[in-house]
């Protein structure tokens, strides 16, 4: 067994030259150990002139810088540098937890932001998986995220018009024939300082994290073409989710998104329009994104234990009453 390395790109301008996996490196020091999809940034939440009035993300492009976090410590004497999601009643072998590394300089407010999508995951999905080892020999239960506040961009280019506000990158999944094959054990969130100080994007934080954290766990191209869950059209075919949504399910060329297309604006399961899914590539400005069947669906395919939050109808919305 090799450590395979497949590389992505930082968003916001696009480059489509590397769209598929990269060779295995076959590496004694990194033979046995997860895979990993690391190299420059896999997603970036961005702000586009060409998406005026809205948020979009991608798996494709050049436009961010690829790099570590942020500055020192947690941002404050009294605000954490850890955090694990999860029921403190419940043991974490009986539930499924997310580890927060905090990086960068944070207040309270925007720590809740991640606490809260972090244990809405945790909600969403319920079952433990099997503890692993990370590259540096950390017993990992179930995922860490590091999660860091620095510079990607600023206030973005004048002359693209693409300011990123986010980036996922250095996914880390266990192996393949193993047990939770190609489930991730680790993974970075970068956020951009500049950006996340701006109280006219303050809205939108709690779904670019809550989005982000979602292919941190495994909503990711690379990681359905290892489960063998894509056919040769963009489309997902895990039998979960094509049961959820009436068919097999069309995805972004990057196969890392929901697809939106020019007729069909929004995700729409069994041909009902669904504004902001949380996994397509847009949000738009005073709507609520909101989580689908389908997508919860998928993430069963992925191999997760899930719950339904929204047993009686397609999709619930992520408002403050429910990121709590």
């Amino acid at each position: 067994m090799s450590a395979k390395r497949f590389n992505s790109h930082s968003d916001g301008l696009h480059d489509g030259a590397d769209t598929g996996f990269d060779s295995a490196l076959v590496d004694p020091i990194l033979a046995a150990t997860p895979d990993i999809l690391n190299g420059h940034p896999f997603d970036t939440a961005v702000l586009s002139s060409a998406a005026p009035g809205g948020l979009s993300f991608d798996a494709a492009g050049g436009g961010g810088k690829p790099g570590g976090g942020g500055g020192g410590g947690g941002g404050g004497g009294s605000l954490p540098t850890t955090y694990t999601s999860g029921d403190p009643n419940v043991a974490d072998s009986q539930e499924f937890n997310i580890q927060i590394h905090f990086s960068g300089t944070w207040t309270a407010a925007q720590q809740a932001d991640v606490i809260a999508a972090a244990n809405a995951w945790s909600r969403i999905i319920t079952g433990d998986i099997h503890n692993d080892l990370d590259l540096n020999g950390n017993m990992v239960d179930d995922i860490v995220i590091d999660m860091s506040v620095g510079r990607i961009d600023g206030s973005g280019s004048v002359v693209t018009g693409v300011n990123t506000l986010a980036q996922t990158s250095n996914i880390v999944v266990r192996d393949p024939g193993t047990q939770d094959q190609w489930l991730p054990l680790t993974a970075s969130i970068k956020l951009d300082a500049t950006d996340f100080k701006n109280p006219d994007l303050a809205a939108l934080w709690p779904a670019i994290i809550m989005h982000e954290m979602g292919h941190a766990l495994g909503f990711a191209g690379p990681v359905f073409q290892g489960l063998g869950l894509l056919d040769g059209a963009h489309n997902f075919t895990g039998t979960n989710a094509v049961a959820a949504y009436g068919g097999v399910v069309p995805l972004t060329s990057d196969n890392s998104h929901w697809s939106e297309t020019a007729q069909q604006t929004f995700f729409a399961p069994n041909g009902t329009p669904l504004p902001q899914e949380l996994m397509t590539t847009l949000f738009s400005a005073g709507q609520q994104p909101v989580l689908s069947d389908t997508t919860v669906q998928a993430f069963r395919d992925l191999g997760y234990t899930m719950t339904d939050p929204s047993p009686d109808t397609a999709y619930v919305v992520l408002d403050n009453h429910w990121l709590v």
